[in-house]
């Protein structure tokens, strides 16, 4: 990945951690949490989702993916279902309502990244190294940040 995209992809975490950069199209998004945005975005991903695998990819507690789940379910946008081999595991799919959610969730994204991309050409190879390394580093601290607040939350 290019030094551009890299940068990117650190920028909307950022952005997506601050009350700058909202999840919000034409009304589709309105009524749903960036967290429950997200949750769905990883539905939409993983092969087999459960609460475990999605506790993982997010960063937050089983408990936290529970209680976003259960809301996401209450909204119609996803459903549970078993294997017939498994009957232990619950696992999540997205309804046709959640599709419309996780479709829309990557425009937006398509669309900032086309956006910052042409904004990160006006910088040479070095200088946007230069920003490469101060986003991961600022990026660092919004992880650490998210795991001490967890942290604490269960203390």
């Amino acid at each position: 990945m290019n030094q551009a995209l890299k940068i990117l992809d650190i920028f909307i975490k950022i952005q997506e951690n601050s009350d700058v950069f909202r999840h919000k199209g034409e009304g589709l998004l309105d009524e749903i949490s960036l967290a429950e945005v997200h949750c769905i975005d990883w539905i939409g991903m993983i092969d087999h989702p459960n609460v475990t695998k999605i506790s993982e990819k997010m960063g937050l507690t089983r408990g936290g993916i529970s209680r976003i789940s259960k809301r996401l379910l209450g909204k119609g946008l996803i459903e549970s279902y078993q294997e017939p081999d498994n009957n232990k595991e619950i696992y999540f799919q997205l309804t046709e309502s959640g599709q419309s959610v996780y479709d829309e969730h990557k425009k937006i994204h398509n669309q900032a990244r086309q956006e910052w991309l042409v904004f990160f050409k006006h910088y040479s190879d070095d200088e946007q190294a230069a920003i490469l390394r101060f986003f991961t580093e600022v990026g660092a601290l919004f992880d650490s940040e998210s795991v001490a607040e967890n942290a604490g939350k269960h203390m």
